[in-house]
């Protein structure tokens, strides 16, 4: 039938007509098609263009962000240098500050009765809070030691530390105040005290931590003072109920209130619904295991004044609502009592982590 049909078309003289339109046909399509191909590639070309331009802007903008950041680290330097070199000059005005404020001799004896005379209190977990931990005078000497905020870290506006490792330049005075924190009141006077006060508690967490065949020999070992910090506090901080890495025995916070400052921003205790029965190799919140956490009281943010507390039976945590005023201001020093890392070792294998915010 085909054939037939193609004799026809030649005899008319269609035949060639047809082939001719069809070859056309054909043309204008392809030319069509090239058209669109070659508006494709066009604005193909055009994307990858504007995408190579946005990198170059890119790299600008890198190099623009990384300028900014070493202008920023120096004008805070620059400010770091001006804020000692002022408190310096300002310590020199005020002539020498009162003979014996730092004497570990006069000190110790008082920090040694304050802590002894503080009430051993139970609910929701043992805890101590002390009253006038040192002598007046020596307490004043440490608040001005404490150095401007520009010292302290500036990653998170609410939540600011300091550690004396860390200060490559601060005010002498600031200096002096946090050696004799760091490296007398606390591993000296206070850690002593403290373990002396809160040791058959000690000794039990031990117990029912790791048995009674280890706990009393971990009860045993050297303890010492870990993570210490000077820790600024603002409006926007919270904190929440949490318990300390299991290495931590007890945490203690020394409150560094100045005349004026509120007493609403100390530490909250709460009572668990449960006991975790889990392995806290880090910071541990029963809320996230469906624990509930019920306030129990608030520890003031008195002057002169600090709270050690068991790192099991109860949370805690602290909270400055975004409500607060502006220039609100929290200084406290915090550090955790904890095993010997060494002997620790040598009893149970790999110690955990101690850190914790």
């Amino acid at each position: 039938m085909a054939g037939v049909l193609q004799r026809l078309l030649t005899r008319s003289g269609l035949l060639p007509v047809l082939r001719s339109q069809w070859r056309a046909d054909q043309s204008a399509a392809a030319e069509k098609l090239e058209t669109r191909l070659d508006k494709r590639v066009a604005e193909l070309k055009a994307q990858v263009d504007r995408v190579a331009d946005l990198a170059d802007r890119l790299k600008g903008l890198e190099a623009i962000a990384d300028s900014v950041e070493r202008i920023t680290n120096v004008d805070r330097e620059v400010r770091m240098l001006r804020a000692t070199l002022a408190g310096d000059i300002a310590d020199r005005h005020k002539g020498p500050h009162r003979p014996g404020v730092f004497d570990a001799d006069r000190v110790a004896p008082h920090v040694a009765r304050a802590i002894a005379s503080a009430p051993l209190q139970t609910d929701p977990s043992v805890h101590i809070v002390i009253n006038d931990l040192m002598p007046p005078d020596t307490y004043a000497a440490l608040l001005e030691g404490i150095p401007p905020r520009i010292f302290f870290s500036q990653r998170d506006n609410a939540k600011q530390n300091i550690r004396l490792s860390q200060l490559d330049v601060a005010p002498e005075w600031t200096l002096q105040t946090l050696a004799f924190l760091e490296n007398v009141l606390i591993p000296k006077m206070m850690v002593p005290a403290l373990l002396k006060t809160l040791e058959p508690h000690i000794r039990e967490f031990y117990i029912r931590e790791y048995g009674a065949g280890l706990g009393p020999a971990l009860a045993a070992i050297p303890h010492e003072a870990t993570s210490g910090r000077l820790m600024l506090r603002r409006p926007g901080y919270h904190l929440d109920p949490h318990l300390d890495p299991k290495r931590v025995v007890f945490t203690t916070l020394l409150y560094f209130a100045r005349p004026g400052d509120s007493e609403a921003f100390g530490t909250s205790f709460y009572r668990m619904s449960g006991t975790p029965n889990i392995d806290r190799t880090t910071t541990f919140y029963p809320e996230t295991q469906g624990i509930t956490c019920d306030l129990v009281k608030m520890v003031p943010f008195k002057p002169n004044s600090a709270v050690a507390f068991l790192n099991w039976g109860g949370a805690h945590g602290a909270d400055i609502p975004k409500s607060a005023p502006a220039e609100t201001e929290r200084y406290s020093y915090q550090f955790y009592v904890s095993p010997d890392p060494a002997a620790l070792a040598r009893h149970v294998g790999e110690t955990e982590s101690a850190v914790a915010e």
